[in-house]
């Protein structure tokens, strides 16, 4: 009996003080897939940040596009009336909004109703959204990244 009291307690010992290189790998990795999971997901502007470092990145909104990109408020909005004539887009109406750190263009094309708001982020860079409604509910996103291409390159 004493010989099976020291095999027990020897092999709880060995399960408690198991080195953590023997254990399988997945249930190592697994806490750090989760935190960095975790961390990704909790930004939701985290592609977007990663983009804007190297250039302009457009990224995907709920209803269209956006950008940060260099430049003041005006510059860009002489940008986006470049683009409405470029891709035939008729200027429907524009806005200016707090002190000229907010500016919107308005155009329309045979399928689309076009908004571009430029909206000062620094003094030396802006965000540009644009959104292509086709109807109340229906946007179409790819025309949006279009038209934002479009101003970005110019």
């Amino acid at each position: 009996m004493s010989q099976n009291l020291a095999f027990t307690a020897g092999y709880v010992w060995a399960l408690h003080f198991t080195p953590i290189t023997s254990m399988p790998r997945f249930p190592r990795i697994l806490p750090l897939v989760l935190i960095s999971a975790v961390t990704i997901s909790t930004s939701g502007c985290f592609l977007v940040a990663a983009g804007a470092g190297a250039g302009a990145a457009i990224a995907y909104t709920q209803r269209g596009a956006s950008v940060s990109m260099p430049g003041s408020v005006d510059a860009v909005f002489g940008k986006a009336q470049s683009a409405f004539s470029a891709m035939r887009i008729s200027e429907t109406g524009q806005s200016t909004e707090n002190s000229g750190t907010t500016r919107r263009l308005v155009g329309k094309n045979a399928d689309n109703e076009i908004t571009v708001e430029i909206k000062r982020s620094t003094d030396a860079v802006v965000v540009v959204e644009v959104v292509a409604k086709k109807n109340i509910v229906d946007y179409d996103k790819d025309y949006a990244k279009r038209v934002l291409d479009t101003i970005v390159g110019k």
